[in-house]
């Protein structure tokens, strides 16, 4: 007890990436402990015009054999044209070949559970009122 009274806690609205480094790095250190080792590989998809213009991309990472989607994007006059589908299935596949077995992502309510479930994604957990008034949807597929 005598060692936590010369702590101090304090915050930041702008945390310096190497503070926010430091925090990651231990936390990850820890989860290796348990997990085992996380290969940890960032993956990116773009949809690209003609002057080399980013049109929609899929950002996410992979680790611990699961894909994890955190951004999907397309232009909103591209949209219904079967390029999210296309992103989609072009980041499955990679991770599916980097012996991935699943994927897990996020979408609010507003967006697009719909398009997920169609493509086999189903919800396994719902967080209600985020965004205000609304619903976040946690969604899995088996690969």
């Amino acid at each position: 007890m005598e060692a936590t009274a010369r702590l101090r806690m304090d915050s930041d609205l702008a945390p310096t990436a190497e503070d926010m480094a430091r925090v990651r790095a231990c936390l990850m250190a820890f989860n290796d402990s348990q997990a085992g080792p996380a290969q940890v590989d960032r993956i990116a998809v773009y949809l690209r015009d003609s002057q080399d213009v980013i049109q929609g991309g899929l950002v996410g990472f992979m680790a611990w054999q699961w894909l994890s989607v955190e951004l999907l994007w397309v232009e909103a006059s591209l949209r219904g044209r079967g390029h999210g589908s296309a992103l989609l299935r072009q980041a499955e596949a990679i991770a599916r070949d980097t012996g991935c077995v699943a994927v897990k992502l996020d979408t609010y309510e507003f967006q697009a559970r719909p398009f997920y479930e169609k493509l086999g994604y189903e919800v396994f957990g719902v967080l209600e009122g985020y965004p205000s008034n609304t619903r976040t949807y946690y969604l899995r597929k088996s690969l």
